[in-house]
């Protein structure tokens, strides 16, 4: 693959727009010839100019500033401005033309070697569009300045900002397209976003035409897939410190939203081949922490005092502070754990769950070969039970006291 190009612009909306259109006049005017030899059966280029105007109209209302900045494109690249903007109306060549797909994938926390967040987008686009691929460092009038990849320099695939705004999405075939702002145009208007809050409202536009599934992150691990269509959406929370989308809905509300259940086969196993591959550690070392449950239970009850073993001054033990005791176990056994790796020069991957966590207790043990070693009494739960129907070797041994002990009693 030849090496992808960086245009740097800036300045007002309409003078970014004119520099992209004269850097990217070559690959403007391909990626035009392209949607004129790829029309929707029995339509011509006159009536997708005609068809155009009314997402034009909500446009011109909504974002006046990217409408300049369209303009200074077609002047750049010496093309009709009808036709730029007919090449951001996606929803005119719906649903067949999109068909290609992409994948997004993104990890954090106890999911990455480093604890950073990282998302990662795939787009599947036909051979001869290579030639035509952008990248754009933007810093148009008072915005962040964002970092983005184009397919022609006019709409955006995936980018993120100087505010530590990311965003990538998957296309989704809606079932209720309607007349209004391009999705194109929504994608440009969120890496003008300096929260994710911003990000997330920017995505949720109640004029859109249509909806990608949106995924949208922040410097501070905040991921969110905003599963859309032009009148509905669903935020998707990240879990367990990864997520993943195709080109498919997932969420069970938005399903009723897909054009046609009957194209989604490549989506579906490119949404589970990632999961997968999220899920699976290349650690040498996977240990995993079962947090002790029944400090939470005891704080539940009514009237329990924690007696400091210095100073003998009882005081109320919270849920709080049982969240604060189990953090601190949690700790000294992880802290064990890399001493014992680092000495055995192994990668270790350290989780720590509740034993009421079945779903990911059965994730993170039964998706690997295991030596899961517990201490005796372990056989005494009920969590025994579901490791022994597992996919792992269960070792017993005898659990040695503390030195020190924890600084409390519970009478």
């Amino acid at each position: 693959m030849a090496k992808i190009p960086l245009f740097e612009v800036s300045g007002s909306h309409r003078e970014v727009g004119l520099q992209v259109g004269r850097l990217c006049q070559a690959q403007i005017g391909r990626m035009l010839a392209g949607l004129r030899a790829d029309l929707p059966a029995g339509v011509s280029w006159e009536e997708m100019r005609y068809k155009s105007s009314a997402y034009l109209a909500h446009s011109r209302r909504v974002y006046p500033q990217y409408i300049e900045e369209l303009q200074g494109m077609a002047e750049g690249a010496e093309v009709p401005f009808d036709d730029i903007f007919i090449s951001m109306c996606e929803e005119l060549w719906e649903p067949a033309a999109w068909r290609q797909g992409c994948t997004d994938m993104a990890a954090r926390g106890r999911a990455t070697a480093d604890g950073s967040t990282l998302v990662a987008h795939t787009n599947d686009l036909l051979p001869e569009s290579e030639e035509n691929l952008v990248m754009l460092k933007v810093t148009a009038a008072n915005e962040p300045t964002f970092l983005a990849i184009s397919a022609s320099g006019v709409g955006i695939s995936a980018g993120f900002n100087a505010a530590g705004i990311s965003l990538t999405g998957n296309q989704v075939d809606n079932n209720d397209i309607r007349p209004g702002v391009p999705r194109l145009m929504v994608v440009r208007a969120t890496l003008a976003a300096t929260r994710l809050g911003e990000a997330m409202d920017t995505c949720l536009l109640p004029e859109r035409a249509s909806s990608y599934n949106n995924v949208i992150a922040d410097a501070h691990g905040e991921v969110y897939s905003l599963e859309g269509s032009a009148t509905a959406c669903e935020p998707i929370y990240i879990e367990a410190d990864i997520l993943a989308h195709a080109n498919h809905y997932v969420h069970p509300a938005m399903v009723q939203f897909e054009a046609d259940r009957n194209a989604i086969g490549g989506s579906v196993l490119r949404y589970n081949r990632a999961l997968r591959l999220l899920r699976e550690t290349p650690a040498d070392l996977a240990a995993l922490y079962l947090q002790d449950d029944r400090w939470y239970r005891v704080a539940s009850l009514p009237f329990t005092r924690e007696v400091l073993r210095r100073g003998g001054i009882p005081v109320d033990f919270t849920q709080q502070r049982a969240e604060q005791v189990s953090r601190e176990r949690a700790a000294r056994v992880r802290e064990v754990i890399r001493e014992l790796a680092a000495e055995s020069k192994l990668e270790p991957v350290f989780e720590s769950l509740s034993e009421s966590d079945a779903v990911r207790l059965r994730e993170f043990i039964g998706s690997r070969e295991n030596i899961f070693v517990a201490p005796s009494f372990i056989s005494t739960r009920p969590i025994f039970s579901m490791l022994s129907e597992m996919n792992c070797r269960i070792e017993l041994v005898e659990a040695e006291e503390e030195q020190e002990g924890p600084a409390y009693t519970l009478p």
